[in-house]
């Protein structure tokens, strides 16, 4: 088993973060700007900070995916259509740093690379 995510809040957020930072640089993204966030309550609060309109309209949706948690089922790419800072949602709560690694990289390939399916990252990541 991995080392468990629980090192202290900031130091995991600047691992993190520089972890992201570098993969966009390797995937030629270097210079995108986003918000980092490690739980939904705060990406939720992004995600209308930003004044994301797929993310109010989905909010507004009698359709959306109601609960207290969850994307309602947004993709990190909403940032290209509709021109806001990326917001990067890397659950970190119960996972081992190898999952958060995972998450990161993939997000970084959803920021770098839109037109880009989960299908296809997961190809990319695991070499399928």
């Amino acid at each position: 088993m991995g080392e468990a995510a629980t090192a202290a809040g900031p130091a995991r957020r600047g691992r993190i973060e520089t972890l992201l930072r570098a993969d966009l640089a390797r995937l030629g993204r270097a210079g995108l700007a986003f918000e980092l966030c490690l739980s939904d309550a705060v990406w939720r609060r992004a995600m209308l900070a930003a004044g994301c309109p797929a993310y109010v309209a989905r909010l507004a949706s009698p359709t959306a995916r109601r609960g207290t948690r969850g994307k309602l089922g947004m993709a990190t790419i909403c940032h290209f259509r509709h021109k806001h800072t990326a917001v990067v949602y890397v659950r970190t709560r119960g996972r081992t740093w190898e999952e958060i690694v995972e998450t990161v990289h993939h997000e970084a390939l959803h920021l770098a690379r839109p037109s880009l399916s989960h299908r296809r990252i997961e190809a990319v990541l695991h070499g399928a």
